[in-house]
């Protein structure tokens, strides 16, 4: 391979690795912190994968959610993969308590390029937790990426 293609690939690919991981880093402008919802339903599936563990939800009425949670890998440094993986089984009651993910508008506001659709019935979790209270797992704001200052409620309030 010629230099010049190697160097444009590896170009390439740093761009696409910062675009993401800028992505990734601003969670606060995918996810409404102003606004909290609490649902509850069977757990569908789970994808133990990174950058974030994905819990397919189940509503009473059949709605479907997708509820991103904590990174992987902290869960694993932290210890709490194997009490979630025990209580996170198909068909598990669990409630979720977080924030609903704007709408594509506001993500392009502030990502013009943003490629994909928006799944509204999508929601990042700070808290689930069974519902016969044998598992709770939460996180706080602080366990938020430290780079990602959301929009302030009040300005979000004006809008």
């Amino acid at each position: 391979m010629k230099p010049g293609i190697v160097s444009l690939l590896a170009a390439a690919f740093c761009v696409c690795a910062v675009s993401a991981a800028r992505a990734h880093h601003s969670h606060p402008y995918f996810y409404d912190q102003c606004t909290s919802i609490t649902i509850e339903g069977r757990v569908d599936s789970v994808r133990w994968i990174d950058p974030h563990v994905i819990v397919l939800l189940r509503l009473d009425d059949g709605t479907a959610y997708t509820v991103d949670w904590f990174a992987l890998r902290n869960m694993t440094r932290a210890g709490t993969i194997g009490p979630a993986k025990a209580a996170l089984v198909p068909q598990a009651r669990i409630v979720v308590t977080g924030n609903p993910i704007r709408t594509l508008a506001q993500i392009r506001e502030r990502f013009p390029d943003y490629p994909r659709d928006v799944n509204p019935n999508t929601i990042d979790a700070m808290l689930i937790r069974r519902v016969d209270n044998t598992w709770s797992l939460g996180r706080t704001p602080a366990d938020r990426m430290p780079d990602s200052v959301p929009p302030s409620c009040a300005e979000e309030a004006k809008k």
